[in-house]
């Protein structure tokens, strides 16, 4: 069994190394194929690029808006100015006072007004409540 084995190597061995070399160039082909197809693409995209215009960038009217986004981002990052409502000229101890009695209180006198009359309240100052 062993010379039939042997028989049968030596007769399949020549083939096998025939279809072994066809079969390396059929792969070698494919590549090539493949390899100048990707050639062909890149030189397609080369060219695309080449060809395309350039585009010139003016420096003095870049340098302009560039200055004009930085004022725009520095207002934005610029802390809100908040303007508070103004106290009510009258004190909230005056307010409280004629909410509860009305016009029929006097309000204290004041230290700095001695000697001088002092007024009524009246109904404006009611209205501040509501403001």
């Amino acid at each position: 069994m062993e010379i039939q084995m042997a028989t049968l190597l030596q007769h399949m061995k020549p083939w096998m190394q025939h279809s072994i070399t066809e079969s390396e160039a059929r792969m070698e082909q494919m590549m090539d194929q493949r390899v100048k197809a990707v050639h062909k693409r890149l030189n397609a995209f080369e060219f695309a690029v080449l060809e395309r215009p350039t585009e010139t960038i003016d420096v003095t009217t870049f340098q302009r808006e560039l200055a004009g986004l930085r004022a725009d981002v520095a207002t934005l990052l610029a802390p809100t100015k908040t303007e508070r409502k103004s106290a009510p000229a009258v004190p909230e101890d005056e307010v409280v006072m004629t909410a509860l009695f009305g016009d029929t209180m006097q309000p204290p006198d004041s230290s700095r007004v001695v000697g001088k009359r002092p007024t009524l309240t009246t109904l404006p100052t009611l209205m501040r409540l509501d403001d």
